[in-house]
């Protein structure tokens, strides 16, 4: 009877350990899934300022990502015509930091981010209502903006530099309009 009880517990964390894994994995394409999500809604117009990820300079010269605070960013965007990139992290997050390890130092992305994108870091510790406000659940969680500042969807969890650079692509050609993700990435 003592090996069936521990056999019976060994399945079920089995189990338990595939949903998770699962869930986890489709969490990171869930919008940009077949289902459009694009929310038409103004983005929070919050004054908040104060970024601890701050890397100024180009992103070409100094190899890291040109981050803007959140209000000048957003004003930003709307001056140039750029569409944003709006990252919000905690210095504690595992994921931010594989992000920054991996994904944000890309060669590929950092220029298509500097060329067609106003990137915005907010600190979810340091800036907590506006974390409350944007609704941010877990770490990391990406926002892509028109430049107006109205919603066009959202990216939760890690994601590597190639697949980043085709979402950042599909948000630039406007293509979330016309397709899902997945047939954007097929044609």
């Amino acid at each position: 009877m003592k090996k069936e009880n521990i056999l019976v517990i060994v399945l079920v964390t089995i189990a338990l350990s595939g949903l998770f894994l699962f869930f986890n994995t489709n969490s990171e394409q869930k919008n940009f899934g077949g289902n459009k999500q694009v929310a038409q809604t103004q983005a929070p117009a919050a004054s908040v300022t104060g970024n601890a990820d701050s890397g100024n300079g180009n992103a070409g010269q100094n190899n890291r990502i040109n981050w803007k605070d959140y209000t000048p960013g957003l004003a930003q965007a709307k001056t140039q015509d750029k569409n944003v990139f709006l990252y919000f992290y905690a210095q504690w997050c595992t994921y931010c930091t594989q992000l920054k390890k991996t994904t944000f130092l890309d060669e590929k992305v950092l220029a298509y981010l500097e060329k067609n994108f106003v990137s915005i870091s907010v600190d979810t510790d340091q800036n907590q209502k506006l974390s409350q406000t944007w609704q941010v659940k877990g770490l990391p969680t990406m926002w892509f903006l028109a430049p107006d500042g109205s919603r066009i969807s959202s990216l939760p969890g890690y994601v590597d530099g190639s697949q980043f650079l085709q979402i950042l692509r599909y948000i630039q050609t406007e293509s979330y309009d016309k397709m899902s993700f997945q047939d954007f990435v097929k044609s």
